[in-house]
């Protein structure tokens, strides 16, 4: 450990010392920081999901993007409290249900305490959006240095980028000190949301402070629930009104017997009309309604 380390240890997070914890990161001057550049091109799709209010559905498009301001409360990965984010899961390329899941069973796993509860069962409500970068984000990355069970490609592939970058260049101590310890940091799944104080300001810091890395639309992470089977982006609002545009929406049932679970599509968007969001029923196959049944006999809504 060097001193980085022993004074980010240091940091009582429950007193939410905001001065303390930015002097640590402006031990680092601006252009020490290493950084990984990850670009998601235009055409690239983003994955959202929402957990449907009892009895409710989500009809306009300004209910599955970013929420207002006054709706975040705490701290999160990759958000000071009243700065929202615009979280989504993100893929690229094949992916399969056990070594790569399906983009939205990743959501699943970063929005659903249900989904995570192995003992609860039951059919949970839930909505599944989907956006398009139309210009291109650009993204910091860290070097993922957690131990991620299920890494996929890409995560793979920033991991080899950094190594790669410590090999080509002569890399500042204290700014790689800095940006592993954040790595590590992004990569734990905290209990409580004052357990995120450092890596939150951390990633405002580098979004909105720090000269080299303030350009930046956003960051992307590993999904932790996941194992690292899919990653995350974060994206500032501004960003999200200027280079991605929604591109429709489903609502889908969860159902879920303690550790065994099955997601159904139930219906597509239709059509959208000045920010109203029109649904159609899904036609269902015999095969997926058989399961369906199969999963749901016994079984009640609990949303």
């Amino acid at each position: 450990m060097g001193r980085i380390t022993d004074l980010l240890n240091a940091i009582n997070v429950t007193k939410e010392d905001i001065e303390e914890l930015y002097s640590i990161f402006r031990i680092v001057e601006d252009y020490n920081l290493p950084v990984i550049r990850f670009y998601l091109y235009a055409g690239s799709g983003l994955i959202r999901q929402r957990v449907n209010e009892k009895g409710t559905t989500f009809n306009t498009i300004s209910e599955l993007n970013y929420p207002p301001a006054y709706c975040i409360t705490k701290y999160e990965r990759a958000n000071l409290p009243f700065q929202p984010m615009f979280y989504a899961c993100s893929f690229l390329g094949d992916y399969d249900d056990e070594k790569n899941p399906p983009p939205r069973v990743i959501s699943l796993q970063e929005t659903s305490s249900f989904f995570k509860d192995t003992k609860s069962s039951g059919i949970e409500r839930c909505t599944v959006s989907r956006w398009e970068v139309v210009q291109d984000i650009e993204l910091i990355a860290m070097p993922f240095l957690a131990d991620y069970k299920m890494p996929c490609a890409v995560i793979q592939q920033i991991k080899e980028a950094w190594n790669q970058g410590l090999r080509d260049n002569n890399v500042n101590a204290d700014g790689r000190e800095l940006i592993e310890y954040m790595a590590n940091e992004i990569g734990k799944d905290f209990k409580t949301s004052v357990e995120y104080f450092k890596i939150a300001n951390f990633v405002n810091y580098v979004l909105n402070v720090n000269e080299k890395t303030k350009n930046a639309d956003g960051v992307i992470y590993p999904s932790v629930p996941a194992g690292g089977a899919g990653f995350n982006v974060a994206v500032r609002p501004s960003v999200v009104d200027e280079k991605i545009k929604f591109v429709g929406a489903s609502l889908c049932h969860l159902l879920k017997r303690e550790d065994k679970s099955y997601l159904c599509i139930m219906n597509d968007t239709e059509s959208i009309n000045n920010g109203i969001i029109t649904y159609k029923d899904k036609v269902i196959e015999d095969a997926e309604k058989n399961v369906y049944q199969a999963y749901a006999n016994g079984l009640s809504f609990i949303n």
